[in-house]
């Protein structure tokens, strides 16, 4: 049953995202830079990205062996690729199954935070509530500084054939597209994997980097 933790990330980016300490500054080794989105974030030692470009090669590692996570093997991998080609995402997986998506979508014309908050917001949570009707929400809309950018967050809890589950999102703009992250705990990780996730999105969302254009 996925525990409901749609608070925790908030909470964490509030008491860490304003001060990044130098010791956790990403180094070029560990940062990942998506090859046709340009932005850029730090990978903790031990993750497991994957995108449209890299996607067979990791299907081939999880094969051979090479790459052994517990709930990511090259059956999921394989599921998951007609989505991830179709969306041109990325996949950040910890060692517990747990993952943030990356997507990029166009918006079209020069937005602003406040227009996506004022115009998008409420879409998105029309959307979720046609979904699943019973939606509490946690975050609607809020900006929160975390590194050099500025995520709004929508999160929230609702009820799934009888556990409770979770809303975790991020969208940060970039001029005529919006980046959004979308959270996921595995429905067998413990609150310590949740909570260690949730830390290290933190860094990672720190470190999130956009290219000029």
């Amino acid at each position: 049953m996925k525990k409901a933790i749609a608070a925790l990330l908030v909470l964490l980016l509030m008491l860490r995202g304003i001060c990044a300490c130098a010791e956790n500054m990403p180094t070029e080794e560990n940062l990942y830079t998506h090859p046709t989105k340009g932005y850029t974030f730090f990978v903790p030692e031990g993750w497991l990205i994957v995108d449209a470009e890299n996607i067979e090669d990791c299907i081939s590692a999880c094969e051979t062996g090479e790459i052994t996570f517990s709930a990511v093997n090259a059956q999921v991998l394989n599921s998951m690729m007609p989505q991830i080609r179709q969306l041109d995402c990325a996949m950040l997986f910890d060692p517990y199954g747990n993952n943030a998506v990356f997507v990029t979508e166009s918006l079209g014309n020069l937005w602003s935070n406040e227009q996506f908050i004022a115009l998008m917001i409420p879409t998105l949570k029309a959307q979720f509530t046609r979904q699943h009707p019973d939606i509490e929400f946690t975050s609607e809309g809020d900006l929160l500084p975390l590194g050099e950018n500025e995520f709004i967050t929508l999160t929230g809890t609702y009820h799934l054939n009888g556990g409770i589950f979770s809303l975790d999102q991020l969208y940060i703009i970039d001029k005529t597209r919006v980046h959004c992250i979308s959270l996921t705990v595995s429905s067998h990780a413990i609150p310590e994997e949740a909570n260690l996730f949730f830390t290290e999105m933190v860094d990672i969302l720190s470190s999130f980097s956009i290219s000029a254009r």
